[in-house]
C-alpha cells in the first residue's frame, strides 16, 4: 500500500509538469529572498533564545554567521553602529546629548509593549496646519521582587524560554519537525530528510557560538532618583520617546553599553565549530539545489519547512518577543508603553520640561527643589532643538512662572495671576503651547502613575 501511495505521488509530478517545475524553482527562491538572519542573530546575542529547529541560512547568513570575529563584539549584532538606525538621547538631569548604546535593543523593547492611548483634548488640537509630534512615554520600573531569577548560564541551559507563550511555540516547531521527519522516511524523500535533519544540528552549533552569553544591564544597584531621557532619530523628527524611570536603569538601558554575562573570548573550540557550521551550511544549500534538480517531492518538503520557519519567526516568534523574554530574565525590568500627540515642537519642549523631574534643582542638604528658576544642567537637553536666544529666554521665564502660578487656577490669587500672564504674554506665537504642555505633562502622570523626583520604595542607604 506503501508503494502504491508513493506511486501515486510521483505520478502526480509526471502527469502535470507545472507541478515539477515549481519545484524546481521553490527551494532556492525561498532561501534567497525572505530569511532574515540579522534579527535571529540579534535576539541569540541578547537573550540566549534560541530556536534550534528554526535554522535555514542563507548565503549572506552565512557570511554574518561565519566571520572570525563577530562574537568576540560586546554589543549585539543590529546594536553596533551602523547595522542598524541609530538613535539620539537627550538626557533630563546633565544636559547630555549622545547616541544610544544599544538601538535596536531599545527599539524592540519598546515595540514589544502596546501603547496606551492618551488622548490630548486640549484646544490647540483643532487648530488648522498643525505639525503634530508624536510622543511615546515609557516608564521603566524593576520587576519585583528586585532580585530576580537569572537562567543559570550554560550551554543548552536556556535554550528553552520561561514564557509559556514560548514554550509552546517552540514545542509546536519541534513537533511538526518530527512529523516531516517522519513523513520523509515514509516517503522516501531522503534529500528532504538529511535537510530536516540539518537544522537542529545548525541551530545547535550557532546557537554555541553566538547564543551561549546572553547580555545584561551593565549597572543594576538600586538608586533613589528617577531620570527622564529623550530618545529620537534626530532632532528634527515629529517621532519622540520619553524614558521615565529608575536613574540607574535608564542610564544602563540607553547609555551604557550592555553586558556579557560571561567571559567573552576567542578559543580552538570555537574554530573547529565555525568550520563545522560552514560544512553544515554547505550541505543545506548542496541538498536544496538537489532537490531543486530532481524536481520532485523533495523540493516541496524542504520548501514546506523554510516557508514554515519563515512565518514562525515573522509572526509566532519575532524578534520582539525575544526582547520582552530578554527584559524579564536577564535585565529585571519592565515597563509601560503610552502614546499621545502634540499640537507643535513647542507644546513637546513644555510637556518635557513640566514631566522632567530634574526641571528644578534640589539643594544639598534640602527635601524641597528651588522652584525659583530652572535648573541650567536640566535645560541643556533643550539646546540641540532650540538654542539659547533671548526669545528662548523670554520662553523659559514664561514657562517657569506658568508652571508656578498661572496652569492651575485653583483659587482667586492664581486666577488673578493667569490674567496677569495671558496679558504680559499675549503677543507670543507660543504662549498656548505653554499651557498645553503643563495640562498634558499631568494628564501623562496622571495615567502612567509616574513617580516623582524620588522612589519612595528605596531606602535612603541606596544613593
Amino acid at each position: 500500500m506503501l508503494g502504491s501511495v508513493i506511486e501515486g505521488l510521483n505520478a502526480i509530478l509526471n502527469q502535470t509538469s507545472w507541478v515539477s517545475e515549481l519545484a524546481g524553482i521553490l527551494p532556492l527562491s525561498a532561501l534567497i529572498d525572505f530569511i532574515d538572519i540579522p534579527p535571529k542573530l540579534h535576539i541569540y546575542q541578547l537573550a540566549g533564545s534560541a530556536a534550534l529547529w528554526n535554522s535555514p541560512i542563507t548565503p549572506a547568513g552565512s557570511r554574518l554567521l561565519l566571520s572570525d570575529n563577530k562574537f568576540l563584539y560586546p554589543n549585539c549584532y543590529l546594536d553596533r553602529y551602523g547595522n542598524s538606525n541609530s538613535l539620539l538621547g537627550l538626557d533630563g538631569r546633565y544636559g547630555s546629548r549622545y547616541y544610544i548604546s544599544s538601538p535596536e535593543t531599545t527599539r524592540l523593547c519598546v515595540k514589544a509593549h502596546k501603547a496606551q492611548i492618551i488622548e490630548n483634548l486640549h484646544d490647540n488640537m483643532r487648530d488648522d496646519d498643525l505639525r503634530l509630534q508624536n510622543l511615546d512615554i515609557i516608564h521603566v520600573t524593576r520587576l519585583q521582587p528586585r532580585r530576580q531569577h537569572i537562567p543559570k548560564l550554560s550551554r543548552l541551559g536556556h535554550v528553552f524560554p520561561r514564557s509559556p507563550r514560548m514554550k509552546l511555540a517552540h514545542l509546536f516547531g519541534w513537533t511538526i519537525l518530527l512529523a516531516m521527519i517522519v513523513m520523509s522516511i515514509i516517503l522516501q524523500t531522503y534529500l528532504s530528510l538529511a535537510f530536516l535533519i540539518l537544522m537542529p544540528v545548525t541551530g545547535g552549533i550557532v546557537f554555541i557560538l553566538h547564543g551561549s552569553n546572553p547580555r545584561g544591564l551593565l549597572v543594576q544597584k538600586p538608586t533613589r532618583w528617577n531620570r527622564l531621557i529623550l530618545v529620537a532619530e534626530h532632532e528634527n523628527t515629529t517621532d519622540w520617546i520619553a524614558f521615565y524611570g529608575e536613574s540607574t536603569i535608564l542610564n544602563s538601558l540607553i547609555n551604557r553599553p550592555l553586558k556579557p554575562l560571561s567571559t567573552v573570548r576567542q578559543s580552538t573550540s570555537n574554530t573547529f565549530l565555525r568550520i563545522v557550521l560552514r560544512v553544515l551550511i554547505l550541505g543545506q544549500w548542496a541538498l536544496a539545489l538537489g532537490a531543486a534538480a530532481t524536481k520532485n517531492w523533495n523540493a516541496y518538503f524542504i520548501t514546506f519547512w523554510i516557508a514554515f520557519c519563515i512565518f514562525m519567526q515573522a509572526y509566532v516568534m519575532p524578534p520582539v518577543k525575544g526582547a520582552k523574554e530578554w527584559m524579564k530574565s536577564y535585565a529585571g525590568i519592565q515597563i509601560e508603553r503610552y502614546h499621545t500627540q502634540l499640537s507643535s515642537r513647542r507644546a513637546l519642549l513644555n510637556t518635557m520640561i513640566a514631566l522632567n523631574p530634574d526641571s528644578f534643582a534640589l539643594p544639598p542638604g534640602q527635601e524641597q527643589e528651588d522652584r525659583s528658576k530652572f535648573s541650567s544642567e536640566a535645560m541643556k537637553w533643550i539646546d540641540p532643538i532650540l538654542g539659547m536666544t533671548s526669545s528662548r529666554e523670554r520662553w523659559e521665564k514664561a514657562t517657569l512662572e506658568a508652571m508656578n502660578n498661572v496652569a492651575k487656577d485653583e483659587d482667586q490669587d492664581a486666577k488673578i495671576s493667569r490674567a496677569e500672564w495671558d496679558e504680559e504674554y499675549k503677543k507670543d506665537f507660543w504662549t498656548p503651547f505653554i499651557i498645553e504642555g503643563i495640562y498634558m505633562a499631568d494628564k501623562i502622570k496622571e495615567h502612567a502613575n509616574l513617580p516623582g523626583r524620588m522612589n519612595e520604595d528605596v531606602g535612603k542607604s541606596e544613593v
